[in-house]
């Protein structure tokens, strides 16, 4: 994503993507540490954070795919194919939390 939004001279995005995935890095210790803490004590609390966590996991990929495609349709050379990249990865990583999300619920 980054690689696309410079090549599009579109730095807003690329600003946020980061703060996405520095968010996004931070989600994955919260979530393996809400995980930790249903397994010693599966109360309603605990519960609810693994459910939390991965629904916030998709909020911030879905906008992730959302500044790649933007992104995308900014470009014209061959980088396109990185904003494609990045959209598909993104999107997957959504689907997967939302399910997983689902299944803790």
């Amino acid at each position: 994503m980054e690689l696309a939004g410079r090549f599009a001279g579109d730095e807003a995005s690329v600003v946020r993507a980061k703060t996405l995935w520095s968010r996004l890095s931070e989600l994955a210790d919260e979530d393996s540490e809400a995980y930790a803490a249903f397994m010693a004590d599966r109360n309603e609390e605990n519960r609810a954070r693994i459910v939390a966590v991965p629904e916030e996991i998709a909020a911030c990929a879905d906008e992730i795919a959302a500044l790649a495609e933007h992104v995308r349709g900014q470009l014209t050379t061959s980088v396109v194919g990185d904003a494609e990249a990045a959209a598909e990865l993104a999107q997957a990583a959504a689907r997967v939390a939302r399910r997983l999300a689902e299944l803790n619920a």
